[in-house]
């Protein structure tokens, strides 16, 4: 999960007038006389939301903004981070239904987080679906004229302080950042965030593994590499920026798992060459309190 900065979306030519037609819908929604008067308007403006998806690939790259999973063949859901219609886990709330047409309500979210699967590891079916958890289901916010006082628990990526709660293993499964270890509703959260966004559903989780033993081999190459530079062989010089270009490239903000990737690399900053050619270039603020630690 990385940073999703949606007020890059304001004033731009492709996303303003989608987000005046959101707005607009929205207003009428609020007013509507009636629950079913409100459905009807919600449903007639579906594509109100579903024509976001474009721009926030256009912007933000074409991955989940949960999973950072590229989902090649199938288009991402543009997700509602608060649930338009009902709460799975107050029945009878009936849904955050004036958050419906809110554009900042809206996340591109691959299948696996949104839907609800079964996992093949667990035999459990999880998936965001209708589910919105708090840390305390008493702040619930319920009707439009009241004041949000929420504390969601399920991770939000347009939020800056979330994605820095999030590291990962070097065997592709999502932790707690060291930084927060102590802090328990940190641990709840990336908890509830990795049971109900598939966080490590099988396939993300390979896939990450998959690219720690791609990082692990690229920073072998780096080390013979800075070896030879410092024996003053020819050459060697190139080949150590090239292997720091590779690096690079992976935590790029559009390429996949980019914040696995910071994580991975940030476990070989005791090498001199990672610290001077790769590691200026990341968002170490990304992930605080990596530690550091050699193969």
């Amino acid at each position: 999960m990385r940073y999703i900065d949606l007020d890059l979306l304001v004033g731009r030519t492709d996303a303003q007038p989608l987000i005046e037609a959101a707005e607009a819908a929205r207003h009428a929604i609020c007013a509507a006389s009636d629950a079913s008067a409100r459905k009807a308007l919600i449903n007639a403006n579906r594509e109100r939301w579903v024509a976001f998806r474009p721009v926030f690939q256009a912007v933000f790259g074409e991955k989940c903004w949960y999973t950072e999973s590229r989902n090649p063949g199938t288009d991402d859901d543009v997700d509602h981070y608060r649930p338009k219609g009902r709460i799975a886990e107050r029945p009878g709330h009936g849904g955050y239904w004036w958050e419906a047409l809110h554009w900042r309500n809206f996340r591109l979210s691959c299948h696996r987080a949104n839907r609800l699967r079964e996992n093949p590891e667990t035999g459990e079916t999880h998936g965001k679906g209708d589910r919105f958890p708090l840390i305390e289901e008493q702040d619930r916010w319920r009707r439009p004229s009241d004041a949000c006082q929420e504390r969601p628990a399920l991770l939000d990526p347009t939020d800056p302080s979330d994605p820095p709660l999030l590291t990962f293993e070097i065997d592709g499964r999502v932790a707690v950042a060291p930084a927060h270890a102590s802090d328990a509703t940190a641990a709840k959260r990336v908890e509830i965030s990795r049971i109900y966004l598939h966080l490590d559903w099988p396939a993300f989780v390979t896939d990450r593994r998959d690219l720690y033993a791609t990082v692990l081999l690229k920073v072998g190459d780096g080390d013979k590499a800075d070896a030879a530079f410092r024996r003053g062989e020819a050459g060697a010089r190139d080949t150590l920026k090239a292997v720091a270009r590779d690096l690079i490239r992976m935590v790029h903000d559009r390429a996949t798992y980019s914040r696995a990737a910071v994580a991975y690399i940030h476990r070989f900053g005791d090498r001199d060459w990672v610290r001077r050619y790769v590691l200026p270039h990341i968002p170490a603020a990304a992930l605080p309190g990596v530690p550091v630690a050699a193969q």
